[in-house]
């Protein structure tokens, strides 16, 4: 039996949805259609094409009807943006080819909250991002380019911000849906959404609650077990918004996130042969593996906020104020990894220990940050208006591995067995800084900008060996401290051609904190320092046609220094950590482009596509034998391209309709620099169709995803412990929505 937030949630969306279902009375009218602002510059509203910025929008009317759960459901259609997939709720944020180990480069918000990664031996913050169910989210802005004036540590690629709707005081709200679909080499899948905003006291007090409840079948099968569609993942939350508006002035809101993700496994396969050492591991297929252990994981977060905002007729000042909790518990198969030692010890480089023939590591991981970011926004009459503030982070992460004997009936760690290793780490950072910005308007047309933004970090790492590797060494404590201070700085040139014409030229910084690692093996450095990027960047922003066409392009040079780096360690490369490359390591250079086309009643065209040339600047001999001057970044794509059409109609005056498609390239992607594990993933196509029929306050959609049912190579990984596994993408999926407004 379900226990505990699992059956409250899942509850709250049935309650939700029947609520919703029994109340056709309350519907309104339609919504008109929405206009596109952007709040992430932190001074309000500002209307899209007005931002002298690369920033993309998705809003919620394109979300809903292209059905978007989740981050990957939208990411290829947005310009620049790629990510490193891993599975559900693990993966690492790229924006304009800036990737490497360590922390995140792309800042992940959900409305005034940071999110934060977690991490593993090598502290690496930015891998697992949260990945949070999107129903009832007003839009997405995606800040392309570094950030750092205004969003501190790890903006320095750029920042994607969740905005939610907020509870309405105004008025009664709400919204279900039902979602039913199959998937081919898979099974069922389903979900239940559900949204109600009931104003308490009217104009004064409301409260809004979104519940939901999904399950996804798998389609990747487990040979060694004989497990059919092992890699199914449930997910049910809550989100809650309480809006208090004492006076005309102010407004103060508290939100509360819950989210439980449970999958069966990672969706790695193994399409090709490959010989790691002299080890060889043959194909299994596209759509299956091999593994004793069961890679089971579960992953839990706890959100809760408060901002308040109060408008002094010349200035708006906010206070927001978060505390993120995460716990997360890993199962991860080192089957391969030590048949890798075992190699080691036959051409005499490991110690002759006796090897497992099967190994399962279990990582229990704690995450909590506590923020505040207390700024002010002008809006003077005159020409000079900025926004400033001070920001304080505390985050502590509790992480812990284990590596057991596999007992190969279960697939689960054989405890009767001695523990093979036991580790834990404590870490601690605490973040402040002080930021601002000042826009100067010389002219009605040209107006400069100039930020910056002084911070200090520090970091304390504890690290307990209970159970050495293997039994070699000494159980012992180990601790690093690192700390950090310095100044970014922004400058920005706008000029308005017309109303309809922004060019705009920039130079922004960006930066993210050292970091400390937590390796069992003493070779690695037990801290690394901050890297910073420097982005030179000029565009332009231009609607025609009384906005029918909207055409907005950016070309970009990113300069990367003392760029922190995933390094390997020890025999044979076995042990990881991060560490730093003097100078400027690598440069990213590009153009993106988005297009929106309205070329007749109803039909709406965008297109997104970007390049990118994000290479290494230089030799660098402790990344592997390939990191040489020129080599690509790791998995990064030369190029994204995105095509998506819209027919809207009428069926009847009471019956509107619409049908469209998606479409995405991805080029080829390299995964590492050292020659012997590189192995470059192929690009890929995927398109997804939709048809919506609706009437009255419903809503039906249906859908086909991945409608050539192709396996994409999402993410490539060539390890001693993943031997050529291709994360896979899921199959066809035919599916239909039904929803309700009222």
């Amino acid at each position: 039996m379900q226990t505990g937030p699992y059956r409250i949630t899942k509850g709250v969306a049935l309650l939700l949805a029947g609520t919703m279902l029994a109340s056709p009375l309350l519907a309104e009218e339609a919504a008109p259609a929405e206009e596109i602002v952007v709040t992430a510059l932190k001074r309000g509203n500002v209307q899209l094409q007005d931002v002298p910025t690369s920033i993309a929008v998705v809003g919620q009317q394109q979300l809903e009807a292209r059905g978007v759960a989740e981050f990957a459901d939208f990411a290829r259609s947005v310009a620049g943006l790629n990510f490193v997939d891993s599975g559900a709720g693990d993966k690492r944020y790229i924006i304009r080819g800036i990737n490497a180990a360590g922390e995140a480069q792309t800042a992940l918000y959900y409305d005034n909250i940071p999110m934060t990664g977690i991490g593993g031996a090598a502290t690496s913050f930015g891998d697992r991002q949260p990945d949070l169910q999107l129903y009832d989210v007003q839009q997405i802005e995606v800040l392309r380019g570094p950030q750092g004036t205004l969003y501190g540590s790890n903006s320095q690629a750029g920042v994607i911000r969740f905005v939610t709707n907020k509870a309405r005081v105004d008025r009664f709200e709400g919204s279900a849906q039902g979602e039913l679909s199959t998937t081919r080499d898979g099974g069922t899948n389903y979900g239940i959404r559900g949204m109600v905003n009931v104003p308490i006291v009217q104009d004064v007090l409301a409260i809004r609650a979104v519940g939901y409840s999904e399950d996804y079948s798998g389609w990747v099968d487990n040979v060694y077990r004989n497990e059919k569609d092992f890699n199914d993942t449930k997910r049910d939350g809550a989100r809650v918004s309480v809006t208090f508006k004492p006076d005309e002035q102010t407004n103060i809101v508290g939100q509360y996130f819950y989210q439980n993700l449970r999958t069966g496994g990672r969706a790695y396969t193994r399409p090709y042969d490959v010989t790691i050492g002299d080890n060889f591991f043959p194909a299994i297929g596209r759509r299956a593996t091999s593994q004793i252990g069961r890679e089971t994981r579960s992953d839990k977060i706890n959100i809760f906020a408060l901002t308040a905002d109060r408008d002094l007729d010349w200035s708006t000042v906010t206070i927001a104020g978060s505390y993120f909790k995460r716990d997360v518990l890993d199962y991860v198969d080192n089957g391969p990894s030590f048949r890798y030692f075992e190699y080691l010890q036959r051409i005499g480089e490991f110690p002759p220990v006796t090897v497992p023939i099967g190994s399962l590591s279990y990582s229990p991981q704690k995450s909590k940050m506590w923020t505040i970011e207390a700024r002010m926004a002008t809006k003077f009459d005159g020409p000079l208006n900025g926004v400033g503030g001070i920001f304080y982070s505390n985050r502590d992460n509790d992480f812990e591995t284990n590596t057991t004997v596999v007992d190969p009936i279960s697939g689960r760690p054989d405890f009767s067995q001695p523990l093979i290793s036991r580790r834990n780490f404590f870490d601690k950072t605490k973040d402040f800084a002080v930021f601002g910005e000042l826009t100067y308007d010389i002219t009605e047309q040209l107006s400069v900008t100039g930020g910056a933004r002084w911070f200090r970090t520090k970091r304390d790492l504890v690290a307990n060996t209970i159970v050495p590797f293997f039994g070699l060494g000494a159980p012992g404590t180990t601790s690093a401290k690192a700390k950090n201070e310095d100044v970014i700085f922004k400058g920005l040139v706008s000029y308005k051609v017309t109303s309809d014409v922004l060019l705009y030229a920039q130079y922004a910084e960006g930066y993210r904190s050292g970091g400390t690692n937590a390796s069992s093996f003493s070779g690695v450095p037990p801290q690394y320092d901050p890297d910073t990027t420097a982005n030179y960047e000029i565009g332009a922003k231009t609607s025609w046609a009384g906005g029918d066409v909207v055409f907005n392009v950016a070309a970009y040079r990113i300069d990367l220094k003392g760029l922190q780096s995933e390094q390997r360690f020890g025999p044979g490369g076995a042990f990881s950590g991060v560490g730093n490359i003097p100078g400027t390591a690598a440069r990213s250079k590009g153009v993106e482009a988005d297009l929106l086309v309205k070329p007749a009643p109803g039909l709406t065209v965008q297109f997104a596509g970007n390049y990118t040339d994000a290479k290494l600047a230089k030799d660098v001999p402790s990344l592997g034998a390939a990191a040489l001057k020129g080599s690509n970044l790791a998995y990064v794509p030369k190029y994204n391209l995105s095509l998506s059409a819209d027919q809207a109609f009428a069926i009847s005056d009471k019956v509107d309709a619409s049908v469209g498609f998606s479409a995405s390239r991805t080029g080829k992607i390299e995964t590492t620099y050292y020659t012997e594990f590189n192995q470059p993933s192929r690009g890929y196509t995927l398109v997804d169709t939709r048809a919506r029929i609706s009437w009255d306050q419903f809503k039906l959609d249906l859908f086909i995803n991945n409608l050539f049912d192709k396996a994409a190579e999402l993410t490539v990984f060539n390890t001693i412990n993943d031997p050529h596994v291709v994360l896979a993408n899921r199959p066809r999926t035919v599916g239909a929505r039904l929803g309700i407004d009222f």
